[in-house]
């Protein structure tokens, strides 16, 4: 590789493997939030990102190292990981073994984004800029201005309902580098079926593609339905340019930040069972996507979550109805109930006068006839 430009480690690239170490803390503090049903207990053990870039034949060829904050502030805006987590602002450190493990040939800085919301306006757009090494100071910093190589962007309202992303040489620049525009619609992420991102330049030729891989194996279901760790593969045109190159690989880890850092695809609730009822689960099917806005679908699976008074709004049994007490004397009766009809009072039978029996003639005793 040439000393001049630590770009050229990808020149002869055609194909990498993108592969996300899971983190252990991670994992124990998703699962700890999972079962107390408390999601924001998870974001305390989140780290930062680690991966794997790997050739075609399982050779590692960079590393790629996350750096930020956990409490961060940007301004008097928190920024963290445990605030703002995926959203966060950050830094990748892109590394190649052969030629230096201290030094990058190459990094990127995200800063802090509304995420999951419209992309109407700067402050819900996500973005990131690109350098080359090695690293002489902040991202953004004067020392690097020479040094960017691309600006990635979301467009006006976020590709409608395919995501899409921008990639163009600077901020300001009218000029696009390329487009990476996602096959699904309106749907995106869940762990059935790889999601395909096409990149093709101004004109619609092809340029490469982003794949996120589904699991495979059983090893990497337990990985998708418990952690935000991702598998990715990258595809590019072996004469494209290196600059072109480094802003795909970029473009990539954005994608990761921005829909399949959410954390695993199952939680699991086991607060019921501290009341004698079985644990519930709720899976992630995939996200709604519209013009940048992300909704979860889910199922759940678990109790019906009936109330004590029948439950769905049904009526107790009349056996378990509490009459209520009878009225004192001079108050009114209580109106009647919905769907109840008031009844007439019952009018009091007037009994008929008994008559009185008359008493039959008494028989007069003949005369006694004189002797």
């Amino acid at each position: 590789m040439s000393d001049d430009d630590p770009l050229d480690a990808l020149i002869e690239t055609e194909k990498l493997l993108i592969r996300q170490e899971v983190s252990l803390l991670e994992v124990a503090a998703q699962t700890v939030a999972n079962a107390l049903d408390y999601d924001a207990l998870g974001n305390l053990g989140e780290m930062a990102n680690k991966y794997k870039v790997l050739t075609n034949d399982g050779g590692l060829k960079y590393r790629v190292i996350e750096t930020s904050e956990a409490c961060g502030f940007t301004g008097c805006c928190p920024s963290g990981r445990i605030c703002c987590n995926p959203n966060h602002a950050l830094q990748l450190h892109v590394f190649h073994p052969e030629s230096s493990k201290d030094e990058a040939m190459m990094f990127i800085d995200r800063p802090c984004k509304c995420g999951q919301c419209c992309a109407c306006c700067s402050i819900c757009k996500q973005e990131m800029k690109v350098y080359k090494g090695p690293d002489s100071g902040p991202p953004g910093g004067e020392d690097n201005i020479e040094n960017q190589i691309a600006y990635i962007t979301q467009p006006t309202l976020g590709g409608f309902m395919s995501p899409e992303l921008m990639v163009m040489d600077r901020e300001d620049s009218e000029e696009m580098m390329f487009r990476v525009k996602a096959r699904a619609f309106c749907c995106i992420g869940g762990i059935c079926c790889d999601h395909t991102f096409d990149v093709t330049d101004s004109e619609g030729e092809y340029m490469g593609r982003i794949v996120k891989e589904a699991p495979e194996g059983f090893v990497d279901i337990l990985k998708e339905l418990g952690t935000d760790a991702d598998n990715f593969t990258l595809y590019v045109k072996q004469d494209l340019e290196k600059e072109k190159k480094a802003a795909m690989l970029a473009s990539l880890h954005l994608l990761d930040y921005m829909f399949f850092e959410s954390g695993g695809a199952v939680n699991v609730d086991l607060t019921g069972m501290m009341e004698g009822e079985c644990p519930s689960a709720t899976f992630k099917c995939c996200d709604c996507y519209c013009c940048g806005c992300l909704t979860p679908c889910t199922c759940y699976m678990g109790p019906s979550g009936e109330d004590e008074e029948g439950g769905d709004g049904e009526e107790p049994p009349p056996e378990d109805r509490e009459e209520p007490p009878p009225p004192e004397e001079g108050d009114e009766p209580p109106p009647p109930e919905d769907g109840e009809e008031e009844e007439p009072p019952e009018e009091e039978e007037e009994e008929p006068p008994e008559e009185e029996e008359e008493e039959p003639p008494e028989e007069e005793e003949p005369p006694e006839e004189e002797e």
